[in-house]
């Protein structure tokens, strides 16, 4: 696709990049695009920030713009928002400033040994509970300076692969929902099956929260979700739509949606949406697991 100079001058004006016109590589037009992605993460910020639980305080630190972008991209589809630090100086000031829940770090910046300082700078910080989980990301292999990281009491070293914001993320998920949850209790049953047993599902809030959750465990591979409702005794068919809604996400990622052990409210606002035949339903977890291994 071809750009003139004015679309050139317009996107450059927009990211507030200055470039000589007559002279743009790809890498300048690269930096514009990051810097208009900035402004539009900025401008979604607040209401994004609305609805992420106080577990969600994140710090990115990487000297890398493509990979700050990429994570990001990731990062905005399930509703989060970090902060970025790119500089050592940048991280520790941040640091300084509040507590952050979970810690990103690019070993190399650009040298092993900031890292290091930072590793031990957040060791420091870290409360009596290690609630407070460091990530250390690098494309080194040196098994050594891995095991340095581990010694100082990292949580987990994830190599720059070309999966390594899918791995970060799926580690962050499954911390965050390793205990019971108000609304739901989410685990693993493998590597692409994910199973909810819903608490409640009678408020927006509580299907916002869910449908954010579930977002985040089909960018993390789990294709195949299970909502065990055993729990839920009392339906609102208004919220019917919301099947629906998650039976074409798990569909596009090229798994499946079903429901465990249904009331007869569930059973009959399906009906009534001409849905019973669409979303399968079993009478339990073990009976759906076996319908998604069988194929």
């Amino acid at each position: 696709m071809d750009i003139n100079v004015e679309q050139l001058r317009k996107l450059f004006d927009m990211a507030g990049v200055n470039v000589d016109i007559s002279d743009v590589s790809s890498d300048d037009i690269t930096k514009a695009i990051i810097a208009i992605e900035r402004k539009l993460l900025s401008f979604s910020s607040n209401d994004s920030l609305s609805t992420i639980p106080a577990e969600f305080n994140i710090l990115i630190i990487d000297d890398m713009e493509l990979s700050i972008y990429q994570f990001n991209q990731l990062l905005k589809k399930v509703g989060i928002v970090p902060t970025v630090a790119r500089t050592k100086a940048e991280a520790l000031a941040e640091l300084k400033k509040k507590k952050y829940d979970y810690i990103v770090i690019d070993l190399f910046l650009p040298d092993a040994d900031d890292g290091i300082e930072l590793i031990d700078e957040c060791i420091k910080l870290r409360d009596a509970k290690r609630t407070n989980k460091i990530i250390v990301m690098s494309g080194t292999d040196d098994k050594d300076l891995i095991e340095r990281c581990y010694k100082r009491g990292i949580d987990e070293f994830v190599p720059k692969s070309s999966n390594w914001h899918d791995q970060i993320l799926k580690f962050i998920t499954s911390s965050l929902t390793s205990k019971q949850h108000e609304d739901f209790f989410k685990y693993s049953i493998n590597s692409d099956i994910c199973c909810y047993t819903i608490n409640k599902f009678n408020g927006q809030k509580h299907i916002d929260m869910l449908l954010k959750d579930v977002t985040t465990s089909l960018y993390t591979g789990q294709i195949n979700i299970i909502f065990n409702m055993e729990n839920v005794k009392i339906f609102d068919d208004e919220y019917t739509n919301v099947f629906t809604t998650l039976f074409k996400m798990c569909k596009e990622k090229g798994g499946k949606f079903m429901l465990v052990k249904i009331s007869e409210s569930v059973r009959d606002a399906l009906a009534d949406a001409f849905l019973d035949n669409l979303i399968p339903t079993f009478s339990s977890v073990d009976v759906a697991v076996s319908n998604i291994v069988q194929g």
